[in-house]
């Protein structure tokens, strides 16, 4: 793991973990050259050496950095940092599609579409470079906080000119989402990623995948043999010419997909065209290939096992040794290659060693516990928690993730849903809008609120609420209305005509008051509001500096109130320059003390081992910012982040203190 606050390369430090894999883990961190936040993919330390890692680490950077597209992610640098491979990427703030599906679903059929357009959109312009993406799931695509799709990982991506068969050492990518000919080891082609994005397409309709089961051998075999599940039969909304778009993009055979991903799109684009209401249902014109039709024949005990988890185990019919042979001719000689495809892939799924993690999410608790044994999992701590979104008894998730690498009999630990979390209604009647907002938010409940004249209530109180108070519900999931006071027509008629002058009234002391308050009391006066916004050391952020008018003016109806509010101190950074000299060792002089220190020991053959400890805002001193070793005078060009008060520096090498000053945010001077 790197430390927060490390600088990675001089130039990206680190701000936090977003993500932790197999291969690599996943940062956030601050460019402080084009000041941006970047994602920094960083190979594991216990991986570096590896060189099949390192290959597949090296084929995502050049495989993305080839693409230049709206909805795949940028690749911005690739390097090393001390010997240690990162490749630094766009940033994609907001969830993957498999956690939106999962909080969204149903999903808009209109909504549904335009998603699945810049996944195409993107594999369009992929396919062209002759590139395969073999891994495209909706862990794999993220959506940035304005709906935008990114597709990411092609790190077991595959050029055209090179070898597309999936040779023993890289049978990878989910099996929920691979196409039969990838589970058996075939070839690989651009109608295999044309079959995940028809998975993908099917998710993103019914909110989970056609086929599931109880290890990845059960559900290749589901892909392979069974049809896909109506979605006319689980939404009668979808229309046919919809469904027909996800049975040919997810056929078995290949030559039934679409000849391309634009194909594809252009179908999709006009599935809800009122001209295709009548359409017939899509039947492939190949059906399922040989290899697949004779495997139950040849591998009965296996597909006998398989079959009965599902029920469906067939009573097998007695056949003579030469009769079959007879049937099938020499068929069955060729046709066990798909029988060893299908183990290889099991044996690569689980490895020697370890087991992918099954997708347990939104099964029963005892559900998931059996996956998980029959996997070769053990369980492990099982925690519980409200949901809005998962039922009751039902997984949220599980640490480590889904498809995640573990050790045979390694534990999974279990969150399990508690329900959703069922709030008692407070009463905010008689309250002011601003208050009652306030006290209804921080429950988690959503308000909306609509004016009504009344002569029982001051203006901006609450005359009523549109969810009793008292009631126990879901409050994610509540929106509440509530009734604000304004004063009657006719009694502002009357006070109009009785005088031609507009009333005045003197201002009231809104600082240090909330800009909601301050609103609601301008809302109430009727007065017009402008609002500023500037820094300050003793206004809290969001709370009123001053107006404009001042406190304790004459203002009438319809004026304009100025209000400026507080952003909070203003942060100031601090540059400055330090230079550590080198020093060559020398064995006569070197104490006790340096000998006794193991990062001195290395000294003499990697150089001065210098570690800098700093103070500001984002960073403490008893944690090392930057731990390296110099062969030559060096300078370090600091960044300190000060609000309040002084920051703090100390470099040590080679066991010595070296530097220890105090940074005044009022001093950028270079330090020695």
């Amino acid at each position: 793991m790197i430390n927060k606050g490390y600088l990675l390369g001089d130039r990206y430090r680190i701000v936090d973990t977003l993500g932790e894999g197999g291969m690599a883990n996943v940062y956030l961190a601050d460019d402080i050259i084009l000041k941006r936040q970047v994602a920094v993919k960083i190979i594991r330390l216990d991986l570096q050496k590896d060189s099949q890692v390192l290959a597949r680490f090296q084929r995502e950077a050049l495989a993305t950095s080839e693409l230049s597209h709206p909805n795949i992610v940028s690749v911005f640098d690739v390097g090393t940092d001390h010997g240690l491979p990162y490749m630094v990427m766009e940033y994609v703030k907001g969830p993957d599609l498999k956690d939106y599906i999962r909080e969204n679903s149903p999903i808009p059929l209109p909504q549904a579409i335009k998603i699945m357009d810049q996944i195409l959109s993107a594999m369009e312009l992929a396919h062209k470079h002759n590139v395969i993406h073999r891994d495209l799931k909706p862990q794999n695509i993220l959506m940035d906080e304005k709906g935008n799709i990114k597709i990411a990982d092609f790190g077991i991506a595959v050029a055209l000119n090179q070898s597309a068969i999936t040779q023993t050492n890289s049978v990878l990518g989910s099996v929920h989402y691979m196409s039969p000919e990838q589970t058996r080891g075939g070839m690989v082609t651009k109608q295999s990623d044309i079959y995940s994005l028809g998975i993908i397409l099917y998710e993103a309709l019914t909110g989970h995948v056609p086929f599931n089961g109880e290890t990845p051998v059960a559900i290749a075999l589901k892909h392979a043999e069974d049809d896909i599940p109506s979605l006319r039969k689980q939404n009668k909304a979808i229309p046919q010419a919809l469904e027909n778009v996800v049975l040919k993009a997810t056929a078995k055979d290949p030559r039934d997909r679409y000849a391309s991903v634009a194909e594809m799109k252009a179908d999709l684009d006009t599935s809800l065209d009122p001209s295709r209401a009548g359409e017939a249902v899509y039947r492939p014109s190949h059906g399922n290939n040989d290899e697949t039709k004779i495997l139950p024949a040849l591998n009965g005990k296996v597909m006998q096992a398989e079959k009965a988890k599902e029920g469906k185990a067939e009573e097998p019919k007695k056949r003579s040794f030469w009769a079959s042979i007879k049937k099938y001719k020499w068929w069955w000689i060729g046709s066990l290659f798909p029988v060893f495809a299908i183990l290889l892939f099991m044996f690569l799924a689980v490895g020697h060693n370890n087991v992918r993690v099954p997708d347990v999410v939104n099964m029963t608790e005892k559900a998931a516990k059996t996956s998980l044994k029959s996997s070769g999992l053990a369980v492990g701590a099982v925690k519980r928690t409200y949901s809005s979104d998962v039922k009751k008894g039902k997984v949220i998730s599980t640490t480590p993730k889904a498809n995640s690498p573990v050790n045979k009999g390694g534990k999974v630990n279990l969150l399990v849903s508690k329900g959703p979390n069922l709030t008692k209604v407070p009463d905010v009647e008689g309250l002011y809008l601003s208050t009652a907002k306030k006290k209804l938010n921080k429950l988690g409940f959503k308000v909306k609120s609509r004016e009504a004249p009344s002569n029982e209530y001051l203006p901006g109180l609450i005359i009523s609420q549109s969810v009793k108070a008292g009631r126990k519900v879901d409050a994610s999931k509540t929106t509440i209305t509530l009734v604000v006071a304004v004063a009657l027509e006719d009694q502002a008629k009357a006070s109009s005509s009785s005088s031609s002058k507009k009333a005045t009234f003197k201002l009231a002391d809104l600082t240090g008051k909330s800009l909601e308050d301050a609103q609601s009391y301008a809302k109430s006066k009727k007065l017009n509001v402008k609002v500023e916004k500037d820094y300050s050391d003793s206004v809290n952020s969001g709370d009123v500096i001053s107006t404009y008018p001042a406190a304790g003016s004459e203002v009438s109806e319809g004026d304009t109130l100025t209000i400026t509010v507080s952003r909070g101190a203003e942060k100031k950074e601090v540059k400055k320059t330090f230079t550590v000299d080198y020093q060559a060792e020398e064995s006569s002089s070197r104490s006790s003390d340096e000998s006794s220190d193991s990062s001195s020991n290395s000294s003499s053959s990697q150089g001065n081992h210098v570690r800098i400890y700093i103070q500001d805002d984002d960073h403490s001193l008893g944690n090392i910012y930057r731990d390296l070793y110099i062969t030559k005078d060096t300078n370090f060009t600091i960044t300190f982040s000060v609000t309040k008060g002084d920051g703090k520096i100390k470099i040590v090498r080679d066991g010595q203190t070296v530097v220890d000053e105090t940074i005044s945010a009022d001093n950028s001077e270079s330090g020695n």
